[in-house]
């Protein structure tokens, strides 16, 4: 079941009908209902509205954790599955509310295996789950600060989808549930690793890319800015010999990006370089033989 781009999407009035808790956070401008988006318990409460409205969904948020937009995961998950439609088994890397592994199994029929760190944020997740009735589609793990390595209930495992939408903010970002461009998070949420915040994104790629099947994918979702940082998660991709796809997804004024390292491809590589380098200098070896010996 997938839904049609023209469903996407809620007025603030309608929104209001959804849930009556949006309320207490509308003011009138010019005539027209308007929402503070800066308040987060607004954003929260917006979100909500969405999720019931939208995608029928019954979910609730941490309130220490990040508050995600439903349209653009939704867009994100959209945009990989409408280019590849045979994934049966995904791995989230950072679930949080678990807002992605749902619309996954929800939308998309599949089996996910969603993983984060933070014990409040996974039994959040798991109500979640539970009241939307996906216990047996997902399975949550308790990464305990891994990001795939050494997790357990990981080895041994393929999957055709790892996706993320991972920490993004550098090592000399400060976090402590402070605001980040209208984020308001905890650390473990926000500080990827590094000048851009690109480390932790590189690590998926490079400890995912031993988990995935044949063909699989891993789907990162980026910010705009900077672009130095998704340029390095690029170059990670290159380096390891993965193929790099990139798309863009727009919900308002706000475009995000989304980078795709594909299996499946490095033995192609192989063969370019044979094709290129070795084959001449075969038949030059072969063409040298018989004029001089």
């Amino acid at each position: 079941m997938k839904l049609k781009p023209l469903e996407l999407g809620l007025k603030i009035e309608d929104a209001i009908l959804v849930n009556e808790k949006l309320k207490d956070f509308v003011v009138c401008k010019s005539g027209k209902p308007r929402i503070d988006f800066k308040n987060k318990e607004a954003m929260k409460e917006y979100n909500i509205a969405i999720l019931r409205h939208v995608f029928g969904l019954d979910m609730d948020f941490h309130e220490d954790a990040l508050i995600p937009t439903p349209i653009n995961r939704y867009l994100f998950i959209k945009n990989i599955f409408d280019e590849k439609d045979n994934i049966k088994e995904v791995l989230e890397i950072g679930t949080g509310s678990g807002i992605i592994s749902i619309l996954i199994a929800k939308y998309f029929e599949c089996n996910v295996t969603a993983t984060d760190t933070v014990s409040d944020y996974l039994k959040i997740a798991e109500e979640n789950i539970s009241k939307n009735n996906l216990d047996s589609k997902i399975t949550l793990v308790n990464s305990k600060g891994k990001i795939i390595f050494d997790i357990p209930k990981l080895k041994n495992k393929k999957f055709d989808l790892i996706i993320s939408y991972p920490p993004y903010y550098a090592d000399n970002s400060v976090a402590s549930k402070r605001s980040f461009g209208g984020a308001f998070a905890s650390e473990v949420e926000l500080i990827g690793g590094g000048s851009y915040g690109e480390v932790f994104s590189q690590k998926i790629i490079e400890e995912g890319m031993d988990y995935l099947n044949n063909g699989g994918i891993i789907a990162i979702m980026f910010p705009e800015k900077p672009f130095e940082r998704r340029k390095l998660v690029e170059d990670k991709i290159l380096e390891l010999g993965l193929k790099l796809e990139k798309s863009e997804i727009t919900t308002g004024k706000r475009i995000r990006h989304i980078i795709k390292a594909k299996k499946g491809v490095k033995a192609n590589n192989l063969f370019t370089i044979f094709t290129i380098y070795c084959i001449p200098i075969f038949l030059f070896l072969k063409e040298f033989q018989a004029i001089y010996l």
